[in-house]
């Protein structure tokens, strides 16, 4: 529970980052300053050497001497001693090794040319000794040790580091909680607003800041989010209204016809005519609330449908022969024109002959005796253009961007049959085989309904 919280977890990911840096830092350090003190060393052992071969070379054994005296009382008798060795490794002159007989007494090995650098650390001896031993041209060895104090130095390095690692680990754990928890403030506000919604208010979007791009984008895609929900809600309360006005209406005069009937003395003949405005009624009922079933089952997905390639063609030639005799019979002009080759597209073929039965019964409907309505199918830009047009009396603007909203019915459909669901029905389906529909009209010459589906 302690680190439940995505602010919590990112302190202790953003500390213990700091702390392998700093230990990587402080390792990396550490190695290059052990290397460098062990080199100085050397460095300083070597220049001795050679500056006791010359000694030699120009004073002798007794310069030699004298120069061991010099340079060990300069330095410390506990810090620094000096030996010229015969080449068997006896010794022939020394400084004073008062200090140095416990490091003394280990045996080194001796180069037979050249120099050798070893390091000792003797018991009872404050630091470990670095020792250079060099075989001169005679035979005879010069050998030069001094106390190996860097561990004192590193030391005083690692108390250091432990302080400054302490602090680090403190203050950067204080400032990455404080960088995570205004981090996290945009999505506590998202959560907060996401409360509110569950209250049941959708009416408070999250206001923009400079939270940083992804909060930023995470507030737009909630405030979208809000705004589509809000909007599916107001569309279901109006969808709620519309089925309750649509549904009481048949029930109303189902009921109307059965109790005028019962309150009077009815014969045989008018119970039958009751039974047939029933049955008329209900199948109104069964008709539109499987069209609701269907619209909803295709907006989720649920609808299953088989798609396999079909001729948009003959699907359309098939349809208009269906609707010729309601034409005629209301004087009015059905054409076709579609041409002579195919036009295969990935379809239901029950769904899309649904969607051309809708637009051709919305355009026998609406067109007045005499008129025209022309059926034309082609190709453009990869896609089949299939277009219901006719002459009637148009779509206003004002109805032209909700003729596809369900339940929608311009004034003047309200005197014609219907319920305001074959035309979202025809969204629906293009939308289903991955098309688009739309309609042209200038609310006066007629108009034309247009559906994109591709080849």
């Amino acid at each position: 529970m302690l680190f439940s919280t995505v602010a919590r977890r990112l302190t202790l990911s953003y500390t213990l980052l700091f702390g392998v840096l700093s230990l990587g830092a402080f390792l990396l350090v550490y190695v290059h300053i052990a290397h460098d003190l062990n080199q100085q060393t050397d460095d300083r052992l070597r220049a001795t050497i050679r500056e006791l071969v010359k000694t030699r070379a120009e004073g002798g054994r007794a310069g030699l001497e004298e120069e061991f005296s010099v340079e060990s009382t300069a330095t410390g008798k506990e810090r620094v001693f000096f030996r010229l060795l015969d080449p068997a490794g006896r010794p022939v002159i020394t400084s004073d090794l008062a200090s140095w007989k416990s490091v003394l007494r280990s045996p080194l090995p001796l180069p037979k040319s050249g120099w050798r650098i070893d390091r000792l650390h003797a018991p009872g001896h404050e630091y470990p000794t670095r020792i250079i031993t060099a075989r001169l041209q005679d035979g005879s060895l010069l050998q030069a040790g001094v106390a190996d104090d860097k561990d004192e130095v590193l030391e005083s390095y690692r108390e250091t580091f432990a302080t400054v690692f302490l602090l680090t680990l403190v203050l950067g754990g204080i400032g990455a909680f404080l960088i995570a928890r205004r981090a996290m403030a945009g999505v506590q506000e998202v959560t907060a607003a996401a409360a509110r919604i569950a209250a049941g208010d959708l009416d408070q979007p999250i206001s923009s800041g400079n939270r940083g791009a992804e909060i930023e984008a995470l507030a737009a895609m909630f405030n979208r989010m809000q705004q589509r929900i809000s909007g599916l809600i107001n569309e279901l309360k109006g969808v709620i209204n519309n089925v309750a006005h649509d549904l009481r209406m048949p029930i109303t005069r189902m009921r109307g016809v059965a109790e005028t009937t019962l309150t009077r003395d009815a014969d045989r003949a008018s119970y039958r005519d009751m039974a047939v405005t029933v049955i008329e009624e209900s199948d109104r009922l069964v008709g539109q609330i499987n069209t609701i079933l269907e619209l909803a089952e295709i907006d989720a997905g649920l609808k299953v449908m088989t798609m396999e390639r079909v001729d948009l063609a003959r699907i359309v030639n098939m349809a208009v022969e269906l609707y010729q005799p309601a034409a005629e019979d209301r004087d009015i002009s059905l054409t076709v024109r579609v041409g002579r080759q195919p036009f295969p597209v990935t379809g239901d073929r029950n769904s899309l002959q649904r969607l051309l039965a809708n637009l051709l019964d919305n355009a026998v409907k609406f067109t007045p005796a005499g008129g025209e309505i022309t059926v034309t199918l082609r190709q453009e830009n990869g896609c089949a253009l299939l277009s219901v047009a006719d002459n009637g009396p148009g779509i206003p603007p004002q109805d032209r961007e909700r003729i596809f909203d369900r339940f929608y019915r311009g004034d003047a459909s309200r005197s014609i049959s219907g319920n305001g669901l074959g035309l979202a029905l025809v969204r629906s389906i293009a939308q289903r085989h991955h098309g688009t529909v739309a309609v042209d009209s200038d609310g006066i010459n007629g108009s034309c309904f247009l559906v994109r589906i591709p080849l």
